[in-house]
């Protein structure tokens, strides 16, 4: 799929500058929250750069990303959701990592991460092949996180 919306000028650049300092060939990841979202079509503004990956993938991107660390890579949790969380700043823009998000199930006990590799999907972007989670799961997962507004304007892009 080609990208349907722009990303702001400043996070193209740095987006840019992420497939040459940890290609997601090499490291796997994907784009998601606002800008991902925005890719794919959902008129949404875009404040910071969200990559999901795993365990060992966060950890490997801290590493790489090393000059930009603003925060390290640590277990961070909420109610209904826990991940590991670290944040790099390049060029002035956020970068959030994220790693082996669970959500919690109805009865207490934390859903496993999901396996990227199998729920992506690519979204042609510039000369890029930028890897997105598809919108059905987005909503699925601000749903689990209690983020019902977000969900609503995904499904609403997804149904236009």
């Amino acid at each position: 799929m080609k990208a349907l919306l722009e990303l702001p000028e400043a996070h193209a650049r740095v987006l840019g500058s992420l497939f040459e300092l940890i290609p997601p060939a090499a490291c796997q990841w994907v784009l998601t929250g606002s800008a991902g979202l925005r890719l794919q079509g959902v008129d949404i503004s875009v404040n910071d750069l969200d990559l999901q990956t795993d365990k060992k993938n966060v950890y490997l991107m801290e590493k790489k990303l090393s000059e930009y660390m603003k925060v390290a890579v640590h277990l961070w949790e909420s109610e209904l959701t826990c991940s590991l969380h670290g944040q790099v700043e390049i060029n002035g823009v956020t970068v959030e990592l994220i790693g082996d998000v669970k959500h919690r199930l109805p009865g207490g006990a934390w859903e496993s991460p999901v396996d990227i590799s199998t729920t992506r999907v690519w979204v042609t972007w510039r000369e890029h092949a930028v890897p997105v989670f598809p919108l059905e799961f987005e909503a699925q997962a601000y749903s689990k996180m209690g983020r019902v507004k977000k969900a609503i304007l995904i499904r609403e892009a997804i149904d236009s």
